[in-house]
């Protein structure tokens, strides 16, 4: 809610109104249903044609105040509890968040027509010369990206599976480039030799990006230095080079004189499969695309002067005609038009007619060759900087939420906050649940407020309530919940958690364990005391154990409580206490027994239940165990 008024503020801000439909008014329909709804109330009207005052009986009506008793009934008789506070939300609790769904939904149709939102695109966060991020740290997490992003190893959206895709490419162009060749070109030494070492690098090449997603963790185990270095930037763009060119250094081997003397037009099939291999170079779209382009202009210039030097002895086409000439006069000069006899053929002459349109083509396939690298970079950077801004976005979410969740669960118990999520409200009735009051009875004689207005011994008892907290952190305490704190008294309770009590082996571990931490606190303090010079604190406990009710109360500042007599009985106990000793009632001891001592003190007066019999607890017997 607060993010949709946030993100309103922010438009209205820059303008935005869309659909005629301005952030303001967003903002002034929410609350005026608010406002509306009191107005209503206030005049007696009917709203969806209930009233107020029908809206209320209702509400008492429904059970939820009388819910305690009928819930106790039912559990008496075993039947199955329906609880009104775990009813899904009445019609006009649902209306409301039909209201805030729509709101919402055009709160986002004029985020949609933001332009800053677009500048991602059409100026990403890039150099645009060398296409490396502005930020250092941005182009050091993309350039190990490779060796660090496990988190989708297992997944097509891993760089080892694009590097996998990128080789298996690679073997298939060099495959059916080598078909090409052999089928075309004569098989010289050198291609051959090139053939056998570029399909043993290729293989070599499949292995290593298949066995990255199938056995990355042993190779890890086995050689980390090694994955290391191969997972590096400059080591996976040297290989991506060597991958690259593999192609076009197959298509040049073959060069020869018998190719270029050739009548069976193999020089123009030479300069098709020269093309074909510099298209190889838009593969490897992880790779940086500098380098993928030089190594192009590179394999386009070698073919530029391949087709611009005569390599090979041009034999000279000799005529009949022409011999006679040559017999009669004995002049050894060739006439004019047999040099351009002798050229017209031979595409690798150096005087071809067709080397200029060659060279136009040569370099319109490197500028698209360029281009698409370029763009394919710029894509893949984009995308990585759009994942890399999402996750930390999501990391922050979940920091924020584990946080909110803390602070949420430090004010309610994790399992009623759980309930709360999907109702409006929360009241249950519990059986055999303990209950504590802990107080320092003396507190309020070391307390002055005439040395620093009180502060220091505030600190001083937040010190020692946080001791007491610490004992939360205790699996035996599992049961065990803090309620809250009264100046200088703390009320916890056990039982309260249905599913951790159902996992105890004895079936009252959870009043076992209550007692149990009551003679923690006891240590606490006297630890305290002892660290503490010229502190004397004293701890008076009350415990008892019944049925109680626990329930949420409020809807802003929340606040989880239990009400029953059990409550006020525990109260009743340390206040009617012994100096540093936990009182109980009698009854207690039926449960308790067994595990702890006790010693009766007889019946005292207790205010609202007259006479009581109590009883101290003395200590924990030895050897026992509940769990």
């Amino acid at each position: 809610m607060y993010t949709n008024y946030y993100t309103c503020g922010m438009l209205y801000l820059q303008g935005a109104d869309q659909n005629s439909v301005s952030p303001t008014e967003l903002l002034y329909r929410r609350h005026s249903i608010f406002y509306t709804c009191c107005l209503l109330y206030l005049q007696g009207a009917d709203v969806n044609g209930v009233s107020p005052t029908e809206l209320l009986h209702r509400r008492h009506s429904s059970g939820y105040y009388d819910a305690s008793e009928q819930s106790l009934d039912k559990i008496g008789r075993g039947e199955e509890i329906k609880d009104p506070a775990m009813m899904p939300m009445n019609d006009t609790w649902q209306h409301r968040i039909e209201m805030h769904k729509i709101n919402d939904q055009q709160i986002i149709s004029c985020l949609q027509v933001d332009i800053k939102n677009k500048e991602l695109f059409y100026r990403p966060p890039i150099n645009q010369l060398t296409l490396s991020f502005l930020k250092n740290d941005l182009e050091h997490a993309y350039r190990n990206r490779y060796d660090e992003d496990l988190k989708y190893q297992n997944t097509v959206s891993s760089p080892r599976y694009h590097a996998l895709l990128e080789t298996v490419v690679s073997f298939i162009i060099f495959s059916l480039i080598s078909i090409c060749c052999f089928i075309i070109f004569n098989r010289n030494i050198a291609w051959i030799t090139v053939f056998i070492v570029s399909l043993l690098i290729e293989v070599l090449a499949l292995v290593h990006t298949f066995t990255d997603i199938k056995c990355h963790e042993k190779k890890v185990a086995d050689c980390p230095s090694c994955v290391h270095f191969l997972s590096g930037w400059y080591c996976r763009n040297l290989v991506g080079a060597v991958l690259a060119s593999i192609p076009v250094i197959a298509v040049y081997s073959n060069m020869s004189c018998e190719l270029v003397l050739s009548s069976m037009l193999q020089d123009r099939f030479f300069c098709y499969c020269i093309v074909m291999a510099m298209l190889h170079y838009c593969n490897f779209t992880m790779l940086s695309s500098w380098m993928k382009s030089m190594l192009a202009a590179l394999a386009g210039l070698t073919l530029l002067i391949l087709l611009g030097v005569e390599l090979c002895v041009i034999p000279q086409p000799v005529s009949t005609t022409m011999s006679v000439i040559l017999n009669v006069t004995g002049n050894a000069t060739m006439p004019p038009y047999l040099d351009a006899t002798k050229y017209s053929t031979y595409l690798f002459s150096g005087h071809h007619k067709l080397i200029f349109e060659l060279i136009l083509d040569i370099l319109l396939l490197f500028l698209l060759i360029w281009f698409l690298n370029r763009e394919f970079e710029i894509s893949y950077r984009v995308s990585f900087h759009g994942d890399s801004g999402a996750a930390k976005a999501k990391q922050q979410m979940k920091e924020n939420k584990e946080q909110a969740d803390w602070l949420l669960h430090n004010i309610i118990p994790q399992h009623v906050s759980e309930q709360l999520k999907t109702t409006s409200k929360f009241s249950k009735n519990h059986k055999d649940v303990g209950v504590i009051f802990a107080t320092i009875v003396n507190f309020n004689e070391f307390y002055d407020e005439s040395y620093q207005g009180g502060r220091e011994y505030l600190r001083v008892l937040n010190e020692l309530v946080s001791d007491y907290e610490d004992l939360l952190d205790d699996k035996r305490f599992k049961d065990v919940e803090k309620i809250k704190t009264i100046t200088s008294t703390f009320m916890a309770a056990s039982g309260l958690n249905d599913v951790s009590r159902a996992q105890n082996k004895h079936p009252f571990g959870h009043l076992l364990a209550l007692m149990e931490f009551c003679i923690e606190m006891q240590n606490v303090v006297q630890r305290f005391n002892d660290s503490i010079f010229n502190f004397d604190f004293i701890l008076n406990i009350g415990y008892n154990f019944g049925e109680v009710t626990s329930g949420v109360i409020g809807t802003t500042k929340l606040l989880y409580d239990i009400w029953g007599d059990t409550v006020n009985i525990s109260s009743r106990m340390y206040s009617t206490g012994v100096m540093g000793r936990i009182q109980v009632p009698s009854k207690t001891i039926e449960i308790l027994g067994d595990f702890f001592e006790f010693e009766e003190r007889g019946s005292i007066q207790v205010k609202g239940k007259g006479e009581m019999k109590v009883a101290l607890l003395v200590e924990k017997k030895e050897g026992v165990q509940w769990e």
